[in-house]
């Protein structure tokens, strides 16, 4: 049966990638270039979560489509300042996710926008209910439009963490975490039931900032006094249409039908242009970006050994073994003169990080490599950071969290509450190192204390190197503490504040590449092959062979220990608006 089973699967999998390879041939044999109208306006659905880079899907481009990122957002928002057949543009924020760093940026890019081109940047607020990150993006725009029964909520920022301690006390779950140093939080919240001072003090620190940040600019984009903004924020909040009207947040209200009418009463050849289609149109169709070539090695995600992937309950996965081989390419071509690193990462396992930290030291050999954190760029973010030749930051980056961890969960309790019952036989004192069903002793305590105490001292030792300081000051910056980008601007953590536009200008300058030139950019990872992505795929098969609860179980079993045999460079928190 187990045989039939696999020739089955073998043929299912055979017919599968014959047909999609077909259809691959015969849909890329048609134009899928999209057809721009003569005049258009474009137009930006912004909801939920935006990636800040996704490596093309052939599949997706053989189809006439395109999943949207923060590059499409950026590059789109460059060729509409050219494109002389985009007369304005309309962004629609709606339950927009993006983080803060992330934020900062878009608002900044639309900004640039405005200075490299006369056309009108409209934001419009359809929602039902419209949110704070919603209204800061449309802060950028020229004009804000609302519908007169919409609502919106300008109510602060706010992080909460959830602790559990006690939930696992409750199904018998044992949590052990050794960590370096008191800012390294990220084990509190299965280690304890309440927010260490220190862990609150960044966070305070953070949540101020952000909160600063969110009353400056609505002041400065609605020319409304900042006092009179932070009393809007904390007194009323909640605003209907009119009430946002009146307190001169927005400019008009209308539907979007209205809106659309007004737009075309400008120009009645205008047509709307969804930013997906418009992301498919070639940048350098426009005769831009067709120089010089730099790479962008964009670096997303926990850092683990493997390849780029996504994993259940941990998301994207920044895979060394990825990311080493696209820097090694990048290095080695003759065409590419200087390499960007797009850094959005909370770090991951240490090994993985300091082997891609290697590679970059390598790359730095053959030419300038710059790195520029979007939202994340901490612990192992911020490792492998450091090897550039210079770091850019938006002010509301998270940054630093120059710290170690390691500890393990013992499920013992939880297996005696299910009526599991597991012998062992050993040899070999530490054998039970890393099971999962068991505590540790004092003696394997110190064995993995002197592990993650030796690569904090690296760490921090790399980092003084790096950013031209002792280790002594250097360290004080150290202790697992989480910085903004604004803060490490002036700690010497990171080189400038700016966003990619800024990388982009440090590596044309260090490369000889003059100031104006419009270089061509190579993003990596590149598009996986059409074979990759089925087999890739053939693991989430396995649920397949899984026939009762405790085969599941110790698949779960196997997971955790892989990722408790290695210290984990990790920041200790996310901040999200609420």
């Amino acid at each position: 049966m187990k045989i039939f089973f696999q020739v089955f699967l073998a043929v299912i999998l055979s017919l599968l990638l014959i047909f999609f390879g077909s259809f691959l041939i015969i849909s890329l044999s048609f134009d899928t270039s999209p057809d721009i109208p003569s005049s258009a306006y474009l137009e930006f659905n912004l909801s939920g979560d935006l990636p800040d880079y996704t490596a093309p899907d052939p599949v997706e481009e053989a189809l006439g489509k395109t999943s949207f990122d923060l590059k499409k957002f950026r590059e789109n928002l460059e060729k509409a300042a050219v494109d002389k057949r985009i007369k304005t543009i309309v962004i629609r924020p709606e339950l927009f996710n993006g983080g803060f760093g992330q934020l900062q940026e878009m608002y900044s890019l639309i900004q640039k926008f405005h200075s490299n081109s006369p056309k009108k940047v409209y934001a419009y607020l359809g929602a039902d209910f419209s949110f704070t990150r919603d209204y800061y993006l449309a802060c950028a725009c020229d004009s804000i439009v609302m519908p007169p029964d919409a609502s919106l909520f300008l109510t602060g920022v706010r992080s909460e963490v959830t602790f559990y301690k006690d939930f696992f006390k409750k199904i018998g779950v044992d949590a052990q975490f050794m960590r370096i140093a008191e800012y390294k939080n990220a084990p509190d919240v299965y280690t304890r039931n309440n927010m260490s001072p220190y862990h609150r003090k960044v966070l305070k620190e953070v949540i101020d900032q952000y909160y600063n940040d969110i009353v400056a600019t609505i002041s400065k984009s609605r020319k409304i006094p900042r006092p009179k903004v932070d009393s809007l924020i904390n007194h009323v909040s909640g605003f209907s249409g009119k009430e946002a009207l009146r307190y001169k947040l927005v400019d008009d209200l209308a539907f979007y039908t209205e809106l659309s009418a007004h737009l075309k009463k400008q120009n009645r050849r205008l047509k709307k242009l969804s930013a997906t289609a418009y992301a498919q149109l070639p940048i350098s169709s426009l005769k831009i970006r067709n120089k010089s070539r730099i790479a962008v090695v964009n670096c997303i995600g926990t850092i683990y050994s493997g390849s780029e992937s996504e994993m259940p309950f941990l998301g994207k996965m920044l895979g060394a073994n990825t990311i080493i081989k696209d820097l090694q390419r990048a290095a080695k071509s003759k065409s590419i003169k200087a390499i960007v690193l797009r850094i959005d990462s909370p770090g991951g396992a240490s090994l993985p990080s300091a082997a891609i930290w290697r590679a970059i030291l390598e790359a730095k050999k053959k030419k300038p490599v710059i790195a520029t954190i979007s939202d994340l760029g901490a612990s192992g973010g911020y490792y492998i950071a450091m090897a550039a030749d210079a770091i850019v930051a938006n002010p509301n980056s998270l940054v630093g969290s120059i710290g170690i961890f390691a500890g393990k969960f013992n499920f013992n309790g939880a297996y005696q509450k299910l009526g599991l019952n597991v012998e062992a036989v050993q040899k070999g004192k530490n054998a039970d190192l890393f099971s999962v069903l068991s505590p540790w002793t004092k003696e394997e305590k110190q064995i993995i204390n002197k592990i993650i105490s030796s690569f904090y001292k690296d760490f921090v030792r790399k980092v003084a190197d790096a950013r031209q300081k002792n280790f002594d000051e250097t360290e004080k910056l150290a202790r697992g503490r989480v910085w903004t980008g604004a803060q490490a601007f002036k700690n010497g953590l990171i080189d400038t504040l700016g966003t990619f536009y800024t990388a982009l200008q440090i590596a044309k300058q260090k490369a000889g590449i003059p100031a104006d030139e419009s270089v061509r950019l190579i993003y990596y990872p590149k598009q996986k092959s059409l074979v990759n992505q089925i087999f890739s795929n053939i693991n989430g098969l396995s649920f397949l062979k899984q026939r009762h609860f405790l085969s599941q179980l110790k698949n779960l079993e196997k997971t955790i220990e892989r990722w408790q045999e290695r210290p984990l460079a990790l920041m200790p928190f996310r901040i999200e608006f609420k």
